[in-house]
């Protein structure tokens, strides 16, 4: 149930009245990745989930949260404004020309990766510090990405030298990205964090 701050007390009496041992939240973060407190459910941030926490543990119950493990929305520190540059590609390619920050196509010296299908969701590249969304590829030489959104999710839009490299992000149907290997330590270490300090007590690991 999507308990919340406000609702905390109401909720937390239909779990005692079903003799149920846990309240499981399904949209408890900002986001995944950082896992801070949603402030939809909870404005008074960690404090407030803190205090939800204490009202359940008095009445015996335990309080959960549900997240996609390793997943990344495209709300999330890691992707906006500047993203991480240790966010998982499936492959790159170098620029074949310099592009300023208004260039619609993205000249690439190969289509390989851009044009996958499977896990190319979101079609979001990286160059540098700016997020490239393309609508397509073209069907021959010289290779390019077309219809770009430049400054994608928030990141800034900016000029790129031939030889820059543009590396395909990885992705899912649930319009996330990926962390590489150190990354999803790292993002382990944010779960971990956020369920200490809160008092949270048991998940799932999905995704």
């Amino acid at each position: 149930a999507g308990f919340s701050e406000a609702n905390v007390d109401e909720v937390l009496a239909h779990v005692k009245r079903a003799n149920l041992m846990s309240l499981y939240h399904g949209d408890a973060f900002k986001s995944w990745g950082h896992f801070e407190p949603s402030p939809k459910f909870f404005p008074g941030g960690m404090a407030g989930l803190k205090a939800c926490v204490a009202k359940a543990r008095a009445l015996g119950i335990r309080l959960g949260a549900h997240t996609l493990s390793n997943f990344i929305q495209p709300n999330d520190p890691y992707i906006t404004p500047v993203p991480d540059p240790r966010l998982a590609r499936t492959g790159e390619s170098p620029l074949t020309a310099p592009i300023d920050a208004e260039t619609p196509t993205i000249p690439v010296a190969s289509p390989e990766y851009f044009t996958n299908r499977l896990g190319n969701e979101l079609q979001t590249v990286m160059i540098g510090q700016e997020l490239v969304r393309y609508r397509s590829v073209s069907t021959n030489a010289p290779w390019q990405l077309l219809d770009c959104q430049r400054g994608a999710y928030g990141t800034k839009a900016s000029a790129h030298a031939a030889g820059a490299s543009a590396g395909k992000l990885m992705d899912h149907a649930y319009k996330v990205f990926f962390p590489n290997l150190e990354m999803q330590r790292e993002i382990a270490r944010n779960l971990a964090r956020v369920f200490n300090e809160s008092g949270l007590s048991h998940m799932d690991f999905d995704g």
